[in-house]
This record gives C-alpha cells, sequence and structure tokens, in this order.
C-alpha cells in the first residue's frame, strides 16, 4: 500500500526545517527518505546539525566525517552521500 500524503499537511513541516537553516549561501544536507534539511554549512566543510545548531559533521576527502567519534559516516558521490555501512542514499545537496 502506497503512502498518501496531502500537501497542506506536510507543508508546515517542510517550510520549518528551511526555516531553521540561517538565510545564507548555506549547503544542506537533506534526508534522502523524507527531503528535510537534516545539517548545513554556512561555509567551508563544517556541518551544523539543523535540530540544535550543533557541530555535527566535517567533509574530508569526499567523506562525512562524525566530530564526536571521528568515524566517516557517509561518503559522497556527485551531490548525494551513501551510508558507511550499506551502501544506501542517505543525504542529498542542495543549495538554499
Amino acid at each position: 500500500m502506497a503512502l498518501q500524503t496531502d500537501l497542506p499537511t506536510i507543508q508546515p513541516l517542510i517550510e520549518s526545517s528551511i526555516e531553521s537553516v540561517p538565510d545564507t549561501r548555506a549547503r544542506c544536507l537533506c534526508r534522502f527518505d523524507d527531503g528535510a534539511v537534516f545539517a548545513y554549512a554556512e561555509r567551508g566543510h563544517e556541518f551544523v546539525r539543523a535540530s540544535d545548531r550543533e557541530l555535527w559533521a566535517v567533509e574530508r576527502d569526499d567523506a562525512l566525517v562524525s566530530v564526536r567519534s571521528g568515524l566517516v559516516l557517509a561518503y559522497r558521490r556527485g551531490r548525494v552521500y551513501f551510508a558507511q555501512e550499506n551502501g544506501e542514499p542517505v543525504y542529498y545537496e542542495r543549495a538554499v
């Protein structure tokens, strides 16, 4: 059974995820499954989580590296980031 979503129902969620990102030329990482902004980089390669505005990961050599653990979270190919564990797409990058 396919999930049907009424756009007026989810529109506030989409707008609130965009509003949480500073109004700059940020690079945004959107979750692949729902398109919500998960993290952003205002400049450079440091990604901040949109939910709590904490430094989350650093991009090094086409890999997202956790600032807490130092582990690789995902690898980038083009504008898509793939999970380290299983190669599934987890984030895609877009400009605000």
